[in-house]
Order: structure tokens, then C-alpha cells, then sequence
């Protein structure tokens, strides 16, 4: 059955046809316009700001750390005008202390505990 029907092409082109046929669809086609891209202004400034407030809080935070961790100058500049015999006496005053409060420890214990 299928041998029986023509081999013929039915459909026709003509000559050259498909010579310019890219040039013939592009100049058919409208024009594309070109859209400016719209960018919101908190888009744009967005990262800068929270660059911004990221720098800011690690500046607060490291002055208040360094207000609260830095050695008092004031003191330092006290021990250094002291003379070595005001070192001296200090340290004397210091060990009386200790042995006061230590003959004072020893006082109250024996009143306690030897109550006869």
C-alpha cells in the first residue's frame, strides 16, 4: 500500500529563500527597549548602614571595656614619687598590722576555748 503512493514533496520553496531569511525575521521584529534598572535607595545604602553600626558598636563596646579594664594611672604615678624609706615605713606598717591582727586571732581563740 505505501508503495503505492508518490514520493513527491508536496511543498515548495522558493529559490533562495532561506539566503536572507535570518535579516528578513530581525528587521520584522519591534525594537527591544531597553528598562533602566530601579534600585530602592535602602537597597543600595542598606549595607553601608549596617557596616556602619557593626563599626560603631565594636568602637562603643571597646572603649567601655578599656574604661573598665585599664589600670588606674593615678596609682602608678602615687608609688612612683614615693621614696624608698616611705616604701619602707609602709611595709613596716604592714607587717604590724598583720602581727596585731594575727596576736588579736590568737587572744580570741584562748578566750574561747579556754574557759576555766
Amino acid at each position: 500500500m505505501l508503495n503505492n503512493i508518490e514520493k513527491n514533496n508536496p511543498f515548495k520553496v522558493p529559490e533562495n529563500y532561506f539566503l536572507n531569511f535570518n535579516e528578513e525575521i530581525m528587521n520584522k521584529l519591534p525594537e527591544k527597549k531597553v528598562q533602566k534598572k530601579i534600585v530602592p535607595l535602602w537597597r543600595s545604602v542598606g549595607k553601608w548602614v549596617a557596616a556602619a553600626a557593626v563599626v560603631t558598636g565594636i568602637a562603643i563596646l571597646g572603649t567601655n571595656y578599656m574604661d573598665n579594664h585599664s589600670p588606674d594611672i593615678n596609682k602608678f604615678s602615687i608609688e612612683s614619687t614615693m621614696s624608698p624609706d616611705d616604701n619602707l615605713i609602709s611595709l613596716e606598717n604592714d607587717y604590724y598590722q598583720f602581727i596585731e591582727d594575727d596576736a588579736t586571732q590568737l587572744v580570741y581563740r584562748d578566750a574561747v576555748y579556754n574557759l576555766e
